[in-house]
Parts: structure tokens; C-alpha cells; sequence
């Protein structure tokens, strides 16, 4: 079973890490530097 992650941005408890970052934070990945990092430190980042 998969765990939710919470968003360090908004605080929302999400299932799908990428798609949260594209429909609510979108400027996130409009970042070249995020661009460049693996999923791992994505989530690190982003996620708890």
C-alpha cells in the first residue's frame, strides 16, 4: 500500500507527488534546478 506524503508547501496530504507539483505548484517545476533532480530528492524537498 502507498503512503501519502504531505506537501511542505501547502500542507495537503497527497498520493501522486508529480501531479500535485503540476496542479498546484506549477512554478515549482518551471524551476531549471528542480528540473534536474531525481525523484528522490523531489521528495525530500517538497515532501515529508
Amino acid at each position: 500500500m502507498f503512503a501519502k506524503a504531505k506537501c511542505k508547501l501547502c500542507g495537503q496530504s497527497v498520493r501522486f507527488a508529480l501531479r500535485h507539483l503540476n496542479q498546484k505548484h506549477p512554478e515549482v517545476l518551471d524551476d531549471k534546478d528542480v528540473v534536474k533532480l531525481k525523484m528522490e530528492n523531489i521528495m525530500k524537498k517538497y515532501f515529508a
